[in-house]
């Protein structure tokens, strides 16, 4: 009986990867012909990689809304806010700001307290990012404020006429003025039916102010055929002319090269790396340069789900944007298969890392049933006792997130598992190996 069930199941993925093959072909001969009618009506040609339109809201959206004095029975509770992402997508291009009026300094201590005297709605963002980003919805952004960065957008339930940027970081408080009748529609959130809101506790993680859920939480895993674009469509995209291209091969690379840029092609982790020298560099503003970084991923990003930015290195003015499923950011080993990075400087793109493999059709399979995942309050008791306190001290930050785990049943096939990640010394490590890695240390293996 379990041989015949594996043969069925083998069976049925075959005819799915096959189904999804034709699936594909068909959305890249439609792509070139959606470009075509666009050109002859003087509208702009979609890419010939790109079959998929990504929303700049979606990127940069706040990941979670904190309720806080507004359940009468807990004080804090939590949600992802993906359900609602279209009613923030209406947000994000309304024109309903004025401009701001007042910088404080609050630190954390006196931001919690604030929220504890009243009832707010916090929004929260992965990454920080600069006010500038949200000109459009500002009458009066003056350019002092365009470049601050902030994390948190903090509306008072009963006073909807003021809106609060704040940076966790800096401890700055930006007040801001909505237009006169005009209100952040906030009560969508407020009503608890909308989200699956969890109770949750605040805690200092890294001095980074973190909530962590109380209750356990049921997670679907999920399950999708894979593939990917011909290695041509990226070269001809950077290469327009290929006479002028040197190409070198190896068992694993194809590089494409010529005077000031060059194109890797890795097949074994399934990257696309793209450089150039540009000696006339010039600057952008930090909201420049985090829209056109998007634009670009968005440019060869054929990824079903979403994806949003997830880290800024400042240093080497390097911009990442993470793939997610269901809202929920996707781990892979050395993040391969999940992060897109973007280097920019005013006369164009100097370096660009891709994923080239990308979700395409889903799967329902008995496996997907899904995983109960320990409270954030459980995981960070784990790490508390297990791990000594130089390297608990190393941690920055907690997520729930999916783990990219190949199939071994059909090349094709990609299994999506939830689970607990850590920040863990600048990379995101999933709990169980963290935990593991220093079972290792500990005992001299």
């Amino acid at each position: 009986m379990g041989l015949g069930k594996d043969k069925v199941r083998n069976t049925t993925l075959t005819l799915l990867v096959f189904l999804s093959f034709l699936l594909s072909f068909n959305l890249l001969t439609a792509g070139r012909k959606i470009g075509e009618e666009e050109n002859s009506s003087n509208q702009p040609v979609r890419s010939n990689i790109a079959m998929i339109e990504h929303s700049e809201s979606e990127a940069f959206r706040p990941a979670t809304v904190a309720l806080h004095g507004v359940d009468p029975e807990n004080s804090l509770v939590i949600a992802e806010t993906f359900p609602l992402r279209n009613l923030l997508d209406s947000c994000f291009y309304s024109e309903d700001l004025i401009r701001v009026e007042d910088t404080s300094y609050i630190d954390s201590e006196d931001y919690l307290e604030m929220m504890a005297t009243d009832q707010w709605v916090e929004f929260i963002f992965r990454e920080e990012l600069p006010i500038g980003i949200l000109s459009q919805k500002f009458d009066d952004l003056t350019k002092e404020y365009e470049d601050e960065y902030f994390d948190r957008i903090l509306i008072n339930a009963d006073n909807q006429n003021v809106v609060h940027f704040y940076n966790t970081k800096t401890s700055y408080l930006y007040t801001v003025t909505t237009v006169e009748d005009e209100m952040i529609n906030i009560d969508p959130f407020l009503n608890m039916d909308n989200l699956n809101y969890k109770t949750a506790e605040i805690y200092y993680i890294g001095n980074k102010l973190v909530y962590l859920t109380k209750e356990t939480m049921e997670i679907p895993c999920r399950s999708y055929v894979i593939d990917s674009v011909p290695n041509s469509k990226y070269t001809s995209n950077f290469y327009p002319d290929p006479s002028l291209v040197d190409t070198r091969t190896t068992e694993t690379t194809t590089r494409y090269i010529d005077l000031t840029r060059e194109v890797t092609i890795n097949q074994q982790n399934h990257t696309l790396v793209f450089l150039r020298q540009i000696e006339d560099s010039g600057d952008l503003r930090p909201a420049e340069r985090f829209i056109k970084s998007f634009e670009q991923v968005n440019h060869f990003e054929n990824w079903t789900g979403s994806f949003s930015i997830t880290d800024y290195d400042v240093k080497n003015e390097i911009v990442s944007f993470r793939r997610e499923i269901d809202g929920l950011p996707v781990f892979s080993p050395s993040d391969n298969e999940t992060v897109s990075e973007v280097g920019l400087v005013e006369s164009g793109v100097t370096h660009l890392k891709l994923p080239l493999r990308y979700i395409n059709t889903p799967i329902t399979m008995e496996e997907d049933s899904g995983e109960e995942l320990l409270s954030g309050v459980e995981v960070n008791e784990r790490l508390f006792i297990e791990l000594p306190a130089e390297k608990y001290d190393k941690i920055k930050d907690l997520t729930v997130g999916y783990t990219w785990k190949e199939s071994e049943e059909a090349d094709q096939v990609i299994y999506f598992i939830p689970d607990w990640y850590v920040l863990y010394d600048g990379v995101w490590l999933e709990l169980e190996s963290l935990l593991e890695m220093q079972g290792e240390v500990a005992y001299g293996f």
